[in-house]
């Protein structure tokens, strides 16, 4: 179990592109995939297909309470075969996302803690972290990027690869220590190491992220978070602070901000130009190909596939090789067009309103995958991660939701399809 969660979530964070090379040349090679991907986890999936087999009844009823929103997007995915210019890579891109939620249903297992999942999340970005500390220390010239500011990236392939597996890291001892779910003469040194490991990538974003991470995790953990008025307080909050900040702009200007304006302060802390580093050049260009299929979609990862592919214009405007449009919602709208970009959305609300349910039950457990989620929202907005093959963050989302929705059911005593185990802290 630990092993086929450490496989989902370990690995893929050694890299941020497609895991299973599809992203090859698109007129040769792009339906052959990486064989060391495919050994990695193929693998994965077919134990986590056995397990869910030898636990079938269990694995109906935890099927029947995810997120349905969740299961539509992958039915609507596989889908797009109909349509999409390469189903080869459309197909296997499918068959990634059930194996992941096989891999989901695995979390729930009647023998699995409620913690498990943290607990694995925690060691394995530790162990990440430890190795790449090594590398650093025995070949420099690898585990540290001259050309990036001296910013240690480890056995990762870049700074801000090390600063995310960082982020994640600290986030997830942070969590342990103050539900004291491991020894302080542990979890103290090892926070400190992951913030050491953070700070020395040099990655003000993930910085950033962490430090935002852990205000979130505090804030939610809470009890006034956890009462009946819980959403409507949190709404009216977000309502007070934006519009707070709106009355003192128009007061002193005498107008309403632009989106430069309003993004400019947090771009310049992050050391990034106000028009994304070209980013806004890529989702116009993508937005075209969007109005192309608005509906459908062009097909289910069958866009970036470099060259040959339909993403040629692109490359050609640019002058190089983007392999996503550093943006995970206008993605996920030109492959899924609006019928899938509809889906996500209900996703992303039913997500939500199970956060709150488990808010009632396990106000820590729902603190921590708070967290998650919001980071994970707002980093798409300059990467593209959503439902994106074995990606680390579309791997720990579909995790979360498939866990969040298996503890909701295991606290509702006319939904459980057979006597349940109090889970052990």
């Amino acid at each position: 179990m630990s092993l086929l969660i450490a496989i989902c979530l370990g690995f893929p964070a050694l890299r941020t592109i497609d895991l299973f090379s599809d992203n090859t040349e698109a007129d040769a090679s792009y339906a052959e995939g990486s064989i060391l991907m495919q050994l990695m986890f193929g693998p994965a999936f077919l134990l986590a297909a056995w397990l869910v087999w030898r636990h079938s009844a269990w694995a109906a009823q935890i099927v029947r309470r995810v997120n349905p929103f969740l299961l539509l997007i992958v039915l609507w995915a596989a889908a797009t075969v109909l349509w999409s210019p390469y189903p080869a890579v459309t197909v296997k891109r499918s068959i990634q996302l059930v194996g992941l939620m096989l891999v989901g249903i695995t979390l729930t297992l009647p023998f699995v803690q409620d913690r498990h999942f943290i607990r694995v999340l925690c060691r394995t970005l530790t162990a990440l972290l430890v190795a790449s500390f090594i590398m650093v220390l025995v070949i420099p010239k690898i585990g540290v990027d001259p050309l990036r500011e001296g910013g240690w990236r480890g056995i990762l392939w870049h700074k801000n690869t090390l600063g995310g597996v960082a982020c994640f890291a600290v986030l997830t001892w942070v969590n342990r220590l103050c539900n004291k779910d491991t020894d302080w003469r542990i979890g103290i040194p090892a926070l400190l190491f992951t913030l050491l490991m953070l700070v020395m990538s040099r990655s003000s974003t993930a910085l950033i992220s962490a430090m935002t991470g852990i205000a979130i995790y505090l804030f939610a953990r809470r009890r006034y978070l956890g009462g009946p008025n819980a959403r409507l307080m949190a709404a009216l909050a977000l309502t007070i602070v934006g519009l707070g900040f709106l009355q003192i702009f128009f007061t002193v200007t005498g107008r309403l901000p632009t989106w430069n304006e309003i993004i400019r302060p947090l771009l310049l802390l992050l050391n990034k130009s106000p028009d994304l580093t070209g980013r806004t050049d890529l989702w116009e260009m993508v937005l075209l190909d969007v109005a192309r299929h608005p509906v459908q979609g062009i097909g289910f990862g069958a866009f970036w596939l470099n060259v040959g592919s339909p993403s040629q214009y692109i490359i050609d405007a640019v002058n190089w090789i983007p392999l996503q449009a550093h943006n995970g919602y206008i993605d996920l709208l030109n492959e899924l067009g609006g019928v899938g970009f509809g889906l996500f959305i209900a996703f992303l609300l039913w997500h939500t309103v199970t956060l709150f349910k488990v808010g009632h039950i396990d106000r820590e457990q729902a603190a921590i995958h708070w967290a998650f989620f919001i980071l994970i929202l707002i980093s798409n907005f300059s990467e593209s991660q959503f439902f994106n093959g074995v990606l680390f963050q579309n791997c720990l989302l579909i995790f979360s939701s498939i866990a969040l929705s298996a503890l909701v059911a295991r606290h509702q005593p006319a939904s459980r399809p057979y006597p349940m185990p109090v889970p052990q802290t």
